[in-house]
């Protein structure tokens, strides 16, 4: 156990208060001391973030007050080089420095292949050492004084100096309390210009702020996301994505801090691919806390904002937003639910788009009431404009009501004239376009019909057309007598004239046995009886089979004369009555003068009247 322990001053490193402990107890062998501190002798002196913490204040006294997160946090750089760190790998490390070895520290903080060198010496302000000789009665380490990069004394406006401690070789197992012979006070330090002064100030103040106070831990797309938001709001972010105008920014950067601030710090900006672009890219890896610190002072942001703020680029609030639609009975309420955002001359610019059509843009930072312009005034502006004009109401007082001047109000009455034309013509150009569909169809479905034929099928298409599609019309209408194209199928002709024998023998018994008045058998007769009056009338020469059956059945007018005169007897008898021959040519609807009246008188005493 450790009979007495130092309590650390203000902002002073672990390793120097160690160093203390070693100076009044005169331990003269290092290797001792470790063992006796830590319980291990193999630890490394480590300035910045040393191993083990846990094992020291387990053999602190047991009234003693300090705890492993006390000297974790208020007297090494843990606070300042976690601050940017993920949570689990911030709490890796955390873990290490206090139950740890050591060895993985470095590589988990991420530094160890940073370009911002870490320190070769233990570094001192003359003023500030002298200041603690004269308040504790001695000299000690300050946090602060260690930090890479940052090689002012903010507080006195001097540079640090290196002491004669060497963190390397010799010195890396040893802890070595400051007093003047390691610092020497009567070294002259220089004093840092004014203009650089001031921007020291502000680095100086945000890397204190990390070292006093445990700011929750974020990921890197917690600080991605902040760092593209900034730039959207300062015109170096297009505001739809991430694109980043590389160039102009670091051209702005390297103008504001100057070359050699940025060299002071190790953090110029040389290369084509340098840090000032990758933090500004999609986070990868972890930047050396004094680059953030120097990229959040360009953007004038300070740490709690940071750690704290929205995640989300917002230049024009949460929506809903404004209707700025003077004819929408919804004007002047929350009602507008989208909006587009870009980027012009480095400043965001909203476009807004409410449900009734009316659009209008604004820059962030300006008065709805006074900056905005409209991108389209939509269909209930218009309307509500032309209603106005046919009121009679003049065009200032139009102008007046609905938020324009008077050449806009103007243009949009004509517009909307216009537009009453054009869709007129437009409606005229369907329907049209659906005449001459129509037209064609019907040409298509009737290809040989004339023009006149296919009006006659739909005379009201014709005229539309004949009145606005003329000269159209007479260029795809047929002409007026269109003629068809015969088919020339091969007929097997004799194979046909054997079928017509036996149709046309079927068709002369069918004729003969019909009730009724007697039919002449004719040749048309026959036809319509077989379905094929074409053939018999217009054919017969290539049927001669069919021609020379025809000659035998068909009847002529003498022959058609007396089967009628039968028939009429026949039906006579048949009414059981005595009857005279001129019932007979009455009923046969024949005149006397054209048969023989002894031979009636003949067949109606025959009890068989053939002729």
């Amino acid at each position: 156990m450790i009979v007495f322990f130092p309590t650390p001053y203000p902002d002073e490193l672990l390793y120097s208060t160690i160093g203390r402990l070693k100076k009044w107890s005169g331990e003269a062998n290092q290797r001792n001391m470790l063992q006796h501190i830590f319980g291990d002798k193999h630890i490394t002196a480590s300035v910045d973030l040393p191993s083990k913490i846990g094992g020291l204040v387990e053999r602190l006294p047991i009234t003693t007050q300090i705890t492993v997160e006390q000297l974790i946090m208020k007297h090494t750089l843990f606070p300042f080089y976690s601050a940017f760190l993920p949570p689990g790998q911030a709490d890796a490390v955390y873990r290490s420095m206090a139950e740890g070895s050591g060895n993985d520290i470095y590589s988990r903080i991420g530094i160890m292949g940073s370009s911002v060198r870490p320190n070769k010496y233990i570094r001192y302000c003359t003023e500030c050492l002298s200041h603690d000789i004269k308040t504790y009665g001695e000299g000690y380490w300050h946090r602060m004084h260690q930090v890479p990069g940052l090689d002012v004394c903010v507080e006195h406006g001097i540079e640090l100096l290196n002491s004669t401690i060497n963190l390397h070789g010799e010195n890396k197992y040893k802890f070595i309390a400051a007093d003047e012979s390691n610092s020497p006070l009567d070294c002259i330090a220089k004093r840092t210009s004014s203009d650089e002064m001031e921007k020291y100030h502000h680095l100086s103040n945000n890397i204190k702020l990390l070292l006093d106070n445990n700011y929750p831990k974020k990921t890197f797309d917690w600080f991605e996301q902040y760092y593209w938001n900034k730039l959207k709001e300062l015109g170096y972010c297009s505001a739809i994505g991430h694109k980043v105008d590389q160039d102009s920014l670091c051209r702005d950067f390297i103008s504001y801090f100057g070359e050699s601030f940025l060299k002071r710090l190790q953090s110029g900006i040389y290369t084509k691919n340098n840090w000032l672009k990758q933090l500004t890219r999609k986070h990868q890896r972890t930047f050396h806390p004094i680059r953030h610190l120097l990229f959040l002072q360009f953007i004038n942001s300070d740490i709690d904002e940071i750690f704290f703020h929205s995640e989300s680029y917002k230049p024009f609030g949460d929506g809903p937003w404004i209707c700025m639609n003077p004819a929408a009975n919804h004007y002047g309420r929350l009602v507008v639910n989208k909006i587009d955002l870009t980027l012009k001359d480095k400043k965001s610019i909203g476009t807004f788009h409410c449900s009734c059509g009316f659009v209008y843009t604004l820059r962030a930072g300006e008065d709805a009431e006074k900056s905005i312009k409209v991108k389209r005034f939509g269909m209930i502006w218009e309307k509500e404009c032309k209603r106005l004009a046919e009121a009679g109401m003049i065009l200032d007082e139009i102008g007046r009501r609905l938020n324009a001047n008077k050449r806009t109000v103007k243009k949009y009455i004509d517009k909307e004239e216009g537009r009453e034309e054009e869709e007129r013509q437009l409606e005229e150009e369907k329907q049209r376009t659906e005449d001459r569909l129509e037209w064609k169809a019907m040409q298509k479905k009737y290809p040989y019909l004339s023009r006149t034929e296919l009006r006659k099928l739909n005379p009201t298409l014709f005229n539309r057309l004949y009145r606005s599609d003329r000269f159209w019309l007479e260029k795809e209408s047929p002409s007026k007598v269109r003629k068809r194209v015969a088919s020339k199928p091969r007929v097997n002709w004799e194979s046909r004239d054997r079928e017509l024998v036996e149709k046309i023998k079927k068709a002369v018994v069918d004729i003969q046995s019909k009730e009724g008045k007697p039919k002449q058998i004719s040749i048309r007769s026959i036809g319509l009886a077989i379905g094929n009056r074409t053939l018999l009338d217009k054919f017969l020469d290539k049927l001669p089979l069919t021609k020379a059956c025809l000659k035998l059945v068909v009847e002529n007018n003498e022959q058609y004369r007396w089967r009628r005169l039968k028939w009429a007897i026949e039906e006579l008898k048949q009414e059981g009555r005595k009857f005279s021959k001129w019932e007979v040519l009455r009923k046969a609807g024949t005149r006397p003068e054209t048969v023989d009246s002894s031979i009636i008188e003949t067949m109606i005493n025959s009890e068989d009247p053939v002729i």
